[in-house]
Protein backbone atom coordinates (compact mmCIF):
# COMPACT_ATOMS: atom_id res chain seq x y z
CA UNK A 1 0.00 0.00 0.00
CA UNK A 2 2.84 2.36 0.84
CA UNK A 3 4.57 1.49 -2.46
CA UNK A 4 1.50 2.68 -4.45
CA UNK A 5 1.45 5.92 -2.55
CA UNK A 6 5.14 6.40 -3.13
CA UNK A 7 4.60 5.82 -6.89
CA UNK A 8 1.81 8.37 -7.12
CA UNK A 9 3.90 10.95 -5.28
CA UNK A 10 6.78 10.31 -7.68
CA UNK A 11 4.75 10.92 -10.92
CA UNK A 12 2.87 13.98 -9.70
CA UNK A 13 5.81 16.43 -10.16
CA UNK A 14 6.44 15.10 -13.69
CA UNK A 15 2.80 15.66 -14.73
CA UNK A 16 2.88 19.13 -13.27
CA UNK A 17 6.11 19.99 -15.13
CA UNK A 18 4.68 18.73 -18.41
CA UNK A 19 1.52 20.78 -17.98
CA UNK A 20 3.56 23.86 -17.17
CA UNK A 21 5.73 23.37 -20.26
CA UNK A 22 2.67 23.04 -22.53
CA UNK A 23 1.17 26.11 -20.94
CA UNK A 24 4.29 28.11 -21.73
CA UNK A 25 4.30 26.88 -25.36
CA UNK A 26 0.65 27.79 -25.83
CA UNK A 27 1.25 31.20 -24.29
CA UNK A 28 4.20 31.83 -26.62
CA UNK A 29 2.16 30.77 -29.65
CA UNK A 30 -0.66 33.11 -28.68
CA UNK A 31 1.77 35.97 -28.24
CA UNK A 32 3.40 35.20 -31.64
CA UNK A 33 0.02 34.99 -33.35
CA UNK A 34 -1.12 38.24 -31.78
CA UNK A 35 2.13 39.95 -32.86
CA UNK A 36 1.76 38.69 -36.49
CA UNK A 37 -1.81 39.09 -37.71
CA UNK A 38 -1.55 36.64 -40.59
CA UNK A 39 -4.74 37.68 -42.27
CA UNK A 40 -3.54 41.24 -42.49
CA UNK A 41 -0.15 40.13 -43.71
CA UNK A 42 -1.76 38.06 -46.46
CA UNK A 43 -4.06 40.91 -47.50
CA UNK A 44 -1.21 43.41 -47.57
CA UNK A 45 0.96 40.98 -49.53
CA UNK A 46 -1.73 40.42 -52.15
CA UNK A 47 -2.32 44.16 -52.43
CA UNK A 48 1.38 44.81 -52.96
CA UNK A 49 1.50 42.08 -55.60
CA UNK A 50 -1.45 43.60 -57.43
CA UNK A 51 0.09 47.07 -57.30
CA UNK A 52 3.35 45.67 -58.64
CA UNK A 53 1.60 44.03 -61.57
CA UNK A 54 -0.30 47.21 -62.45
CA UNK A 55 2.77 49.42 -62.14
CA UNK A 56 4.78 46.96 -64.19
CA UNK A 57 2.28 47.01 -67.00
CA UNK A 58 2.07 50.79 -66.99
CA UNK A 59 5.82 51.28 -66.83
CA UNK A 60 6.49 48.76 -69.59
CA UNK A 61 6.23 50.85 -72.74
CA UNK A 62 4.34 49.50 -75.73
CA UNK A 63 6.93 48.97 -78.53
CA UNK A 64 4.56 50.31 -81.18
CA UNK A 65 3.84 53.50 -79.24
CA UNK A 66 7.54 53.94 -78.55
CA UNK A 67 8.20 53.56 -82.29
CA UNK A 68 5.57 56.19 -83.11
CA UNK A 69 7.13 58.64 -80.67
CA UNK A 70 10.60 58.00 -82.10
CA UNK A 71 9.31 58.64 -85.63
CA UNK A 72 7.57 61.83 -84.57
CA UNK A 73 10.63 63.13 -82.74
CA UNK A 74 13.46 62.02 -85.04
CA UNK A 75 12.17 61.04 -88.47
CA UNK A 76 9.23 63.32 -89.25
CA UNK A 77 11.26 66.56 -88.92
CA UNK A 78 13.73 65.21 -91.48
CA UNK A 79 10.93 64.23 -93.85
CA UNK A 80 9.39 67.70 -93.53
CA UNK A 81 12.77 69.31 -94.22
CA UNK A 82 13.08 67.17 -97.34
CA UNK A 83 9.60 68.24 -98.42
CA UNK A 84 10.67 71.83 -98.00
CA UNK A 85 13.19 71.46 -100.83
CA UNK A 86 10.20 71.36 -103.15
CA UNK A 87 7.84 73.76 -101.41
CA UNK A 88 9.86 76.49 -99.73
CA UNK A 89 13.51 76.37 -100.77
CA UNK A 90 16.21 78.04 -98.69
CA UNK A 91 18.26 81.23 -98.49
CA UNK A 92 20.53 80.22 -101.38
CA UNK A 93 18.15 77.92 -103.26
CA UNK A 94 14.79 78.53 -104.91
CA UNK A 95 12.04 75.97 -104.30
CA UNK A 96 11.52 73.35 -106.97
CA UNK A 97 7.83 74.27 -107.22
CA UNK A 98 8.60 77.82 -108.36
CA UNK A 99 10.95 76.63 -111.10
CA UNK A 100 8.40 74.01 -112.17
CA UNK A 101 5.63 76.60 -112.55
CA UNK A 102 7.94 79.02 -114.37
CA UNK A 103 8.95 76.39 -116.91
CA UNK A 104 5.44 75.06 -117.39
CA UNK A 105 3.65 78.38 -117.79
CA UNK A 106 6.30 80.61 -119.34
CA UNK A 107 8.74 78.15 -120.93
CA UNK A 108 11.48 79.70 -118.80
CA UNK A 109 14.10 77.11 -117.77
CA UNK A 110 16.41 79.57 -116.01
CA UNK A 111 15.60 78.54 -112.42
CA UNK A 112 15.82 74.84 -113.27
CA UNK A 113 19.19 75.30 -114.94
CA UNK A 114 20.48 77.37 -112.02
CA UNK A 115 19.36 75.14 -109.15
CA UNK A 116 18.65 71.57 -110.22
CA UNK A 117 22.06 70.27 -109.09
CA UNK A 118 21.59 71.90 -105.69
CA UNK A 119 18.17 70.29 -105.37
CA UNK A 120 19.55 66.85 -106.15
CA UNK A 121 22.40 67.30 -103.66
CA UNK A 122 19.96 68.47 -101.00
CA UNK A 123 17.71 65.44 -101.58
CA UNK A 124 20.69 63.09 -101.44
CA UNK A 125 21.79 64.59 -98.15
CA UNK A 126 18.30 64.19 -96.68
CA UNK A 127 18.08 60.59 -97.86
CA UNK A 128 21.34 59.79 -96.09
CA UNK A 129 19.95 61.27 -92.87
CA UNK A 130 16.62 59.48 -93.19
CA UNK A 131 18.25 56.12 -93.88
CA UNK A 132 20.84 56.60 -91.14
CA UNK A 133 18.36 57.31 -88.36
CA UNK A 134 18.60 54.37 -85.91
CA UNK A 135 15.07 53.17 -85.19
CA UNK A 136 13.57 50.01 -83.73
CA UNK A 137 12.14 47.32 -85.97
CA UNK A 138 8.55 48.50 -85.51
CA UNK A 139 9.42 51.94 -86.95
CA UNK A 140 11.38 50.80 -89.99
CA UNK A 141 8.42 50.26 -92.37
CA UNK A 142 7.42 53.89 -91.82
CA UNK A 143 11.03 54.92 -92.27
CA UNK A 144 11.08 53.18 -95.66
CA UNK A 145 7.86 54.97 -96.68
CA UNK A 146 9.38 58.35 -95.92
CA UNK A 147 12.50 57.44 -97.87
CA UNK A 148 10.43 56.29 -100.86
CA UNK A 149 8.46 59.56 -100.76
CA UNK A 150 11.64 61.63 -100.86
CA UNK A 151 13.07 59.49 -103.67
CA UNK A 152 9.97 60.17 -105.78
CA UNK A 153 10.45 63.93 -105.36
CA UNK A 154 14.09 63.55 -106.28
CA UNK A 155 13.11 61.61 -109.40
CA UNK A 156 10.74 64.44 -110.29
CA UNK A 157 13.64 66.88 -110.15
CA UNK A 158 15.65 64.71 -112.54
CA UNK A 159 12.76 64.68 -115.02
CA UNK A 160 12.33 68.44 -114.57
CA UNK A 161 15.99 69.01 -115.37
CA UNK A 162 15.63 66.93 -118.52
CA UNK A 163 12.46 68.77 -119.53
CA UNK A 164 14.37 72.06 -119.35
CA UNK A 165 16.64 70.83 -122.15
CA UNK A 166 13.85 69.74 -124.51
CA UNK A 167 12.76 72.11 -127.29
CA UNK A 168 9.71 70.29 -128.60
CA UNK A 169 6.73 71.83 -126.74
CA UNK A 170 4.59 68.67 -126.67
CA UNK A 171 7.48 66.53 -125.47
CA UNK A 172 8.29 69.11 -122.81
CA UNK A 173 4.70 69.24 -121.63
CA UNK A 174 4.57 65.47 -121.31
CA UNK A 175 7.77 65.52 -119.28
CA UNK A 176 6.40 68.26 -117.05
CA UNK A 177 3.21 66.26 -116.62
CA UNK A 178 5.35 63.36 -115.43
CA UNK A 179 7.11 65.72 -113.02
CA UNK A 180 3.75 66.61 -111.54
CA UNK A 181 2.68 62.97 -111.35
CA UNK A 182 5.84 61.96 -109.50
CA UNK A 183 5.42 64.82 -107.07
CA UNK A 184 1.78 63.92 -106.45
CA UNK A 185 2.75 60.34 -105.66
CA UNK A 186 5.47 61.61 -103.35
CA UNK A 187 2.94 63.67 -101.41
CA UNK A 188 0.53 60.74 -101.22
CA UNK A 189 3.23 58.45 -99.90
CA UNK A 190 4.23 61.06 -97.34
CA UNK A 191 0.64 61.10 -96.09
CA UNK A 192 0.59 57.31 -96.01
CA UNK A 193 3.73 57.28 -93.89
CA UNK A 194 2.18 59.72 -91.43
CA UNK A 195 -0.97 57.58 -91.28
CA UNK A 196 1.20 54.54 -90.54
CA UNK A 197 2.78 56.46 -87.69
CA UNK A 198 -0.69 57.10 -86.25
CA UNK A 199 -1.47 53.38 -86.56
CA UNK A 200 1.58 52.57 -84.44
CA UNK A 201 0.37 55.00 -81.80
CA UNK A 202 -2.98 53.21 -81.55
CA UNK A 203 -4.96 55.77 -83.52
CA UNK A 204 -7.18 54.70 -86.37
CA UNK A 205 -6.09 55.82 -89.84
CA UNK A 206 -8.30 54.79 -92.73
CA UNK A 207 -6.87 52.84 -95.66
CA UNK A 208 -7.96 53.85 -99.15
CA UNK A 209 -6.59 53.67 -102.71
CA UNK A 210 -4.25 56.46 -103.72
CA UNK A 211 -5.90 59.30 -105.57
CA UNK A 212 -5.64 59.84 -109.30
CA UNK A 213 -2.79 61.87 -110.75
CA UNK A 214 -2.77 64.20 -113.74
CA UNK A 215 -3.03 62.31 -117.03
CA UNK A 216 -1.00 63.30 -120.08
CA UNK A 217 -3.85 64.69 -122.15
CA UNK A 218 -4.88 66.88 -119.26
CA UNK A 219 -1.28 68.00 -118.87
CA UNK A 220 -1.17 69.21 -122.48
CA UNK A 221 -4.21 71.44 -122.09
Amino acid sequence: MSEAVDHQDDTAPRSSATTSRWSRLILRWRRFRSAMPWRQVIVVGLAMLLVGVVVGRVSTADPASEAARAIDANLLPLALDADGIWTSGSVDREPVSEAFVLLRREDDPSLVEAHHEQWLQAYDAMLVQLAGEPLDTAARPVQRQFIASVVLSRDAVEVLAHAATVDDPVHRQDLLTEVGRLRQRSEQLMQSARASMLDLDGQRADVSPLGDVTDFLEGRS
